[in-house]
């Protein structure tokens, strides 16, 4: 029996473990990415996503009927983060950031064909997608932020999760 060819794959993966240490998940070290890795990140997602199909409605605050700041302030108050109940209120908290920033669990802001001032607020999920109490789809729904309309109405985001915001 040739038992090199069946020790050559073990002694290949003893070397790269030896070479790049044992470890398979190394804390990320830049802020930036960990931020990305923030487990109340991924329990804003959770709850967010767990109440997709809700019915909209005009000054809903729920736990049956939402509008965009009465789910996001839900969303929100379920990991210690209190934030104010009307949208334009809700974009004044929290470290202001800019499209090419956003991360997982951003606060996201519109405003409308009407007006410039902020009329709409969403969960950013990454990878170009947002959770939100959408008026003209009559429910809570995920979109694409590259859309056109809401690429061109995007004004801001505003992150809440950072260590300065959430009460542990």
């Amino acid at each position: 029996m040739n038992y090199s060819k069946k020790l050559l794959p073990l002694i290949l993966l003893s070397l790269s473990f030896s070479i790049n240490g044992c470890t398979v998940a190394k804390k990320p070290t830049n802020a930036r990415v960990y931020q990305h890795y923030n487990p109340i990140n991924i329990k804003i997602e959770n709850t967010a996503k767990s109440l997709l199909g809700i019915t909209y409605k005009y000054g809903g605050n729920g736990p049956y009927q939402y509008d965009c700041s009465g789910f996001t302030k839900y969303v929100f108050s379920r990991q210690g983060i209190s934030i104010p109940r009307v949208s334009r209120d809700q974009a004044k908290v929290g470290q202001l950031v800019r499209w090419n920033q956003l991360q997982k669990g951003d606060l996201i802001f519109f405003d409308s064909s009407s007006s410039s001032r902020v009329s709409h607020v969403g969960i950013y999920l990454g990878f170009g997608k947002f959770i939100h109490a959408s008026s003209s789809k009559k429910q809570i729904t995920i979109s694409n932020i590259n859309g056109r309309y809401y690429k061109k109405h995007f004004q801001w985001g505003r992150r809440l999760t950072n260590y300065g915001y959430v009460r542990r």
